[in-house]
């Protein structure tokens, strides 16, 4: 009894310890993964809408009704007015992604950058692959571009899906479609 009290009590000084550790690294490197976080977000939106001046931080809009997170939703700015808006939205796909779209004020896509995704290597990998093609020569981002989102989008009309990774393309649809939905409530 003696032996196992002993041993327990090894046991939570070492995961105190490695906890501690694990604090001390996460406040040294957490300034700098949001940073190189926000440069990806900046990053995207510069690819969405090159033009662009510059985009204002909206803090005030209402949340899509859906299972995704609103991260960031911006009002794009170019030649003096608004010229479009930005939405950086994670949520459920296969696992879980996070990505940037843009819209004009008309609500057609102007542009989806994927940031992340954790979904499966090999098929669901495929949303983010510049060299992957679908049947009209588009990457799987590059086809929302243009695309009607007053309505949701709907997979086999509006977009076509990866082969073999039907539950990543039509969630990431979905994700698109939330955007458009928080887009669609702050405009009204």
């Amino acid at each position: 009894m003696k032996n196992a009290l002993v041993l327990g009590i090894k046991l939570a000084l070492y995961a105190s310890a490695a906890c501690l550790a694990l604090a001390v690294v996460n406040n040294f490197t957490a300034p700098e993964i949001e940073a190189h976080a926000l440069k990806k977000e900046q990053t995207a939106l510069k690819i969405i809408f090159p033009e662009a001046e510059s985009f204002e931080r909206i803090e005030n809009f209402s949340a899509p009704q859906s299972s995704a997170t609103v991260d960031s939703f911006y009002k794009v700015i170019q030649g003096g007015s608004v010229a479009g808006y930005a939405v950086k939205i994670t949520g459920p796909t296969y696992d879980t992604s996070t990505l940037v779209a843009g819209f004009s004020p008309e609500l057609q896509i102007a542009g989806v950058h994927i940031l992340a995704t954790s979904d499966s290597p090999g098929f669901g990998q495929k949303a983010v692959d510049a060299n992957y093609r679908n049947s009209k020569g588009t990457t799987f981002y590059g086809q929302f571009a243009g695309v009607s989102a007053k309505m949701p989008l709907v997979l086999g009309s509006d977009f076509e899906a990866i082969t073999g990774a039907t539950i990543t393309s039509r969630t990431m649809g979905a994700l698109v479609s939330s955007a458009a939905e928080a887009v669609r409530n702050y405009i009204r």
